[in-house]
């Protein structure tokens, strides 16, 4: 009986086999937004976050507001990315029936936050979660993670990865929601 398992040449697994795979990984990672429209709306997990401004926050606090509710981190590449136009989201939309909020999942919390979120000039209210248990009720799986919540408090929309918050679409998009309102 032959047991002969099959086995590709070093120079060609280096040459070949190895990049494709690399490549496909990369791809699958560093692949842009993933979104998810809820197919009903539910039910957004209560919580209460203290805030870099002291105070906790709660997510009934927005109650008859949209929240556009971000998780991310200081250590994470693509939040970076996005933090100046959600900034500018927030302010186009400051004083409007749109709330944008930060919660950062850094394990060293205030310490490390605040003074990024000083460097950035962020104004959004930042919300707390180094043991991620918001985070973890709300089954966020990477950073960022962007949920979108109605008045009533349940998430009608789900967007994993960067988003440029200042497209025109995107700009579109939330017009036409708080018209609706």
């Amino acid at each position: 009986m032959n047991t002969r398992i099959f086995r590709i040449p070093a120079p060609v697994f280096r040459t070949v086999v190895f990049p494709v795979l690399l490549t496909s990984f990369l791809l699958w990672t560093l692949s842009p937004v993933s979104v998810r429209a809820e197919t009903a709306p539910r039910p957004a997990p209560a919580f209460s976050l203290p805030s870099l401004d002291g105070g906790d926050v709660r997510l009934k606090d927005f109650r008859g507001r949209y929240v556009l509710l971000n998780f991310w981190a200081t250590w994470c590449g693509p939040c970076k990315v996005e933090m100046p136009s959600l900034e500018s989201l927030y302010r186009r939309y400051q004083g409007r029936k749109l709330e944008v909020v930060g919660v950062s999942n850094d394990m060293f919390g205030e310490r490390v936050v605040k003074p990024y979120v000083e460097a950035q000039g962020l104004t959004f209210p930042v919300l707390l979660d180094p043991g991620l248990d918001v985070s973890n009720s709300f089954r966020v799986m990477s950073l960022p993670t962007t949920y979108l919540i109605d008045p009533e408090g349940n998430i009608i929309g789900v967007l994993s990865g960067a988003e440029n918050w200042t497209a025109p679409d995107t700009l579109q998009y939330f017009e036409n929601l708080l018209k609706s309102q």
